[in-house]
């Protein structure tokens, strides 16, 4: 059996090596961002650690694009840095607590699709209100159908419609 200063010894160790690990996963995660970069340059884009958009930078050749492309390219790009971002944040957790780790686990269960795969996945065709989407421009929306507001029709006669059909008042005396 252990005495009270053994097992405060082993819990003062154990509270120093998560705040040993604690520490090194901030400073993973503070310095874990993804960039990506088109294959012409012509456009970049850099991500939080949690795939939010820091950065979007766009060259001349890039706004000589049609707006799908430019769309499409971005989308594409935008994806590869959040998988940059997403690898770094689950290397930060597996120098901490290994590959075996729970933690480490839900991360690379989540991440990004690598680029290989992304790039099968643009030439596959893709669809729109179940029409071929032919990578051109998307035909232009529709907008909804205007509905007339109800019309309220006159009363007949000067007959209120609403009239009460009973001869009784909703006044009792009792």
């Amino acid at each position: 059996m252990k005495t009270p200063d053994e097992w405060m010894r082993e819990f003062e160790a154990k509270i120093a090596d998560a705040k040993v690990k604690a520490e090194a996963v901030q400073r993973g995660l503070e310095s874990a961002q993804g960039t990506a970069s088109s294959k012409d340059g012509a456009v970049t884009v850099t991500v939080a650690p949690n795939g939010a958009l820091t950065d979007v930078r766009l060259t001349a050749d890039a706004m000589r694009k049609s707006h799908a492309q430019l769309s499409a390219e971005i989308v594409a790009v935008a994806r590869q840095a959040q998988r940059s971002a997403a690898v770094q944040v689950a290397e930060t957790f597996e120098a901490v607590n290994g590959t075996d780790s729970e933690t480490y686990r839900l991360i690379t269960e989540y991440l990004p699709p690598d680029e290989e795969q992304e790039e099968d996945a643009l030439e596959r065709p893709r669809y729109a209100f179940e029409q071929e989407f032919d990578g051109g421009s998307p035909p232009p929306p529709q907008p909804p159908p205007r509905r007339e507001p109800p019309r309220r029709t006159a009363p007949r006669d000067g007959v209120d419609d609403d009239r009460d059909f009973s001869s009784e008042s909703i006044f009792k005396n009792q």
